[in-house]
């Protein structure tokens, strides 16, 4: 049996950062117990290229085998939207809280904005007004 979750209020949170890199460490929802789910996101082991059945090995980061599984980098699904995963800056007002939001589905939208307290930040100007979910 399945059983149905109740969704959130579609909406737009603003003052959210994401991040524009590809480190290769094991995805921080690879871990065990975090996000309302029935098992973690999958990762890699470094060597094999194959996915961990165990959630607990270290990550490549801190000397482990555990890494990104090279088929998690974005799809893209037409020429303004794109599917994958995503790391997020977390706390503060939008309600976004880190490890319980592990597993949930997201729509971000790429704009040009920086950072208030500096000239950095924003998305390549060839991603602004695109979306991944």
């Amino acid at each position: 049996a399945t059983a149905a979750r109740k969704l959130r209020e579609s909406r737009w949170i603003p003052g959210t950062w994401t991040t524009g890199y590809w480190d290769c460490c094991k995805p921080s929802c690879s871990w065990s117990g975090k996000g309302d789910v029935t098992q973690p996101s999958r990762s890699c082991d470094i060597y094999s290229g194959e996915t961990l059945a165990d959630a607990n090995v270290m990550s490549v980061c801190q000397g482990g085998r555990s890494a990104m599984c090279a088929d998690h980098t974005p799809r893209i699904i037409n020429s303004t939207l794109s599917m994958g995963f995503a790391a997020a800056a977390v706390g503060g007002f939008h309600g976004l809280a880190g490890d319980s939001d592990c597993g949930r589905c997201f729509e971000l939208k790429f704009t040009g904005e920086v950072h208030n307290n500096g000239n950095w930040g924003g998305s390549h100007p060839d991603l602004v007004g695109k979306t991944m979910v």
